[in-house]
């Protein structure tokens, strides 16, 4: 039943955001999340606490303007998700600018694909529906919802958005058959998660974070590009392509594993240090220590 009333209102916010101008959903997805900042104390004191730690604040009235605006960022993203089906290849293009697209193309004229490893920042998902509508197709890896239900919708939205996706959980050989077709392979890779990881510094603290996006790109060659939506003050998005990460390459395995992690997680970090407001405060990031 739980899982019927979850997948309802989805479909029911969907279909009223679906058919209102970008702009008004814009803003009510604003009022949503900080809606969720007021309703959630636990949350936002959670992304109060993490933004008081990692960086630094002239006081705490500003630490919560910034918390809040994280909220924002976060309702405006699934708004913005949830208009997908309805924006063709040519609207998405409007919606975001690139930067950077050369370095895409000079990996993939390699021949041995390329892994484009972004973070929870920004709106991650449009950037998946706008490389794959400018650049090239693009295929996410993703954690599968633990509702069916709201996991096939999620699904079809991407579909329709223009992207599919590979299960983080059982796709790893679909992953690897990605960049043997010489394709871009998405990979979201600054959170604390149930996956094998090392410990590096982010933010000055020791963080649990996967090293996938390393061992795969030692393993098949292919190139790893950091890549970033930004959120404009007007409501588009600026997407920048970073050139080819450099990669560490030893006799010693898991030494390379966390030197190069620790490479990729200093680029996310310089992000997020650029746009805090843009980043998920409210995740749990250093639940896991050593």
């Amino acid at each position: 039943m739980k899982d019927w009333g979850y997948l309802f209102a989805a479909k029911s916010i969907g279909f009223c955001v679906s058919r209102l101008p970008r702009s008004v959903t814009l803003v009510i997805g604003g009022w949503l999340g900080t809606l969720v900042y007021y309703l959630v104390p636990q949350q936002r004191e959670l992304a109060c606490e993490h933004l008081r730690d990692c960086l630094t604040f002239p006081d705490e009235r500003r630490v919560k303007a910034v918390a809040k605006q994280c909220f924002e960022n976060l309702g405006k993203t699934v708004v913005e998700f949830m208009q997908l089906p309805r924006l063709d290849k040519h609207q998405i293009q409007q919606y975001v600018t690139f930067e950077g697209v050369e370095h895409v193309q000079q990996a993939l004229a390699r021949g041995k694909g390329a892994i484009i490893l972004t973070g929870h920042f920004g709106n991650w998902e449009l950037l998946a529906a706008s490389i794959s509508a400018t650049v090239a197709p693009l295929t996410p890896i993703v954690r599968e919802l633990r509702s069916a239900r709201l996991n096939a919708l999620v699904s079809s939205y991407r579909e329709k958005g223009g992207y599919t996706t590979i299960d983080r959980d059982t796709g790893v050989r679909h992953a690897l058959r990605c960049l043997k077709r010489n394709e871009l392979l998405g990979i979201v890779a600054d959170v604390d998660t149930a996956v094998s990881g090392v410990f590096v510094d982010f933010f000055g603290r020791r963080a649990y974070t996967p090293y996938s996006p390393v061992a795969i790109a030692l393993k098949t060659g292919a190139a790893i590009l950091p890549t970033f939506i930004v959120r404009q003050p007007d409501g588009s998005h600026h997407a920048i392509i970073e050139p080819p990460l450099a990669l560490k390459r030893t006799s010693m395995k898991e030494k390379d594993l966390v030197v190069n992690t620790q490479k990729f997680t200093k680029i996310i970090e310089s992000y997020i240090r650029r746009y805090p407001t843009q980043w998920i405060w409210m995740h749990r990031r250093w639940k896991t220590q050593p």
